[in-house]
């Protein structure tokens, strides 16, 4: 297939259903996607070096329409997303911008996903979207009137997050959950699709910059009231890392295609000292 993601290094395109990457202990998804991130101009460096998650939208031909409306789209939700980085600005204390220079050249991404219906027994082998938290500040969800999506609570339990009209649910990720030394909390979630009917959901995932060194920008005034962070998807709290390394080796785990660990150790380190 022309858009298969199967086919690029940047996780761009077409996601077949029941796919994952590399890491062998995680199942595989129920669901089909296309997703899109920040649109490179032809003679963007970091397109022409071959960057890991750098690539051009690979559009279908077969459907013309698409570009513009999920560029429009886009374009929206993104200026959205932009005002609520200011107000997480604002939450946490932080001076103006002091989140936004994390996203100077950032990732962001936008993605249509498929769910079809599963059995209301289903035994959990095999989910819309495996328990997971997102690797990203945050993520905007617009979702249809379906259902399924499931957010676990501190005691452990899965709670529905129904759809309301007119509203978009606001999800933190783990760049956030860094940023504040776990203030904020990842949202550990997962999509069982029980209504019996295929569904749809547009996630819009806040990516910083690739070479973005990230590190908590406050201390914690309650280190023992933590979420947990011992997913697939958590990022580390104490030690000061590259996005785009992190987000290389985490994409190559999930998804199809060519993304490759891209870490240099040594400007790991160097990065580590830099951001101390």
């Amino acid at each position: 297939m022309e858009v298969s993601m199967t086919r690029n290094n940047h996780a761009q395109g077409y996601l077949h259903g029941m796919t994952k990457g590399n890491a062998k202990n995680l199942s595989e998804n129920l669901q089909e996607a296309f997703q899109i991130k920040r649109p490179l101009a032809d003679d963007d460096p970091d397109l022409l070096s071959g960057k890991p998650l750098h690539g051009k939208i690979p559009w279908p031909s077969a459907m013309p329409d698409l570009k513009p409306r999920m560029m429009a789209y886009y374009d929206k939700v993104n200026m959205l997303g932009y005002e609520l980085l200011k107000l997480f600005e604002q939450a946490l204390g932080l001076g103006e911008d002091q989140l936004k220079q994390y996203f100077g050249k950032d990732m962001n991404s936008l993605r249509l996903l498929h769910y079809p219906p599963q059995r209301p027994d289903e035994d959990g082998v095999h989910l819309g979207a495996r328990a997971h938290t997102d690797t990203n500040a945050f993520t905007i969800l617009a979702q249809d009137h379906n259902g399924g999506l499931e957010i676990r609570n501190l005691d452990g339990e899965w709670v529905a997050v129904p759809p309301i009209d007119g509203t978009l649910v606001v999800n933190v990720g783990e760049v956030l959950k860094v940023w504040s030394d776990g203030v904020f909390s990842s949202t550990r979630h997962r999509v069982i699709n029980r209504s019996g009917r295929r569904r749809f959901s547009i996630p819009f995932f806040m990516y910083p910059s690739y070479d973005a060194l990230i590190h908590p920008l406050i201390k914690n005034p309650d280190p023992s009231n933590i979420a947990p962070e011992n997913l697939h998807t958590s990022m580390p709290r104490h030690t000061p890392f590259v996005y785009g390394e992190f987000k290389s080796r985490h994409t190559a785990k999930i998804m199809p295609g060519r993304v490759q660990d891209s870490e240099d150790p040594d400007r790991s380190r160097q990065s580590a000292r830099s951001g101390a």
